[in-house]
């Protein structure tokens, strides 16, 4: 886990552990959707990703679905395992494969770290604290907007 519980329950501003369960899940469900929606990963893992074809780029690199990527690797004919090249352009992470491999290919992404950039740590936080907010069993306040409308209707200027 990049971040312990005690950090996400002084982020939420709790002084007690009662709610440690709701925070843990809520973290770990804030990760998952992180992962699901841009390929980055927060704990070091390692997935499978299929290549159906040949890259149609001049220098045969395939965009990692898993960011950032500490390694690469496919088995080649022989069943031996060999190591891909990994190239960063403008911040995201691609595979570099060899020439004459047999498509589809199966590559195998060795990525995530445990030191998070500090605006995705804050941002991961934030998530974590509104879905755990979200449970139910807590008071939750109305969305500004809202809010506004609501006041405007009720108030002054209606008419």
């Amino acid at each position: 886990m990049a971040i312990d519980i005690a950090k996400v329950r002084a982020w939420s501003r709790k002084g007690h552990q009662l709610d440690d369960p709701a925070l843990q899940i809520a973290w770990e469900a804030a990760q998952r959707e992180l992962e699901m929606r841009t390929g980055w990963c927060t704990d070091p893992v390692t997935r499978t990703q299929y290549v159906p074809a040949e890259p149609d780029n001049a220098e045969r690199l395939v965009r990692l679905e898993r960011q950032p990527a500490t390694a690469a690797t496919y088995v080649d004919s022989a069943t031996v395992t060999q190591s891909l090249t990994l190239v960063t352009v403008n911040g995201l992470q691609y595979a570099q494969l060899p020439d004459a491999l047999t498509y589809p290919l199966i590559i195998t992404v060795s990525a995530g770290t445990n030191t998070l950039n500090p605006l995705l740590e804050m941002a991961l936080l934030q998530r974590t604290i509104q879905l755990e907010a979200s449970r139910g069993d807590d008071t939750q306040t109305l969305p500004g907007a809202y809010w506004d409308r609501i006041c405007s209707m009720i108030g002054k200027g209606i008419g």
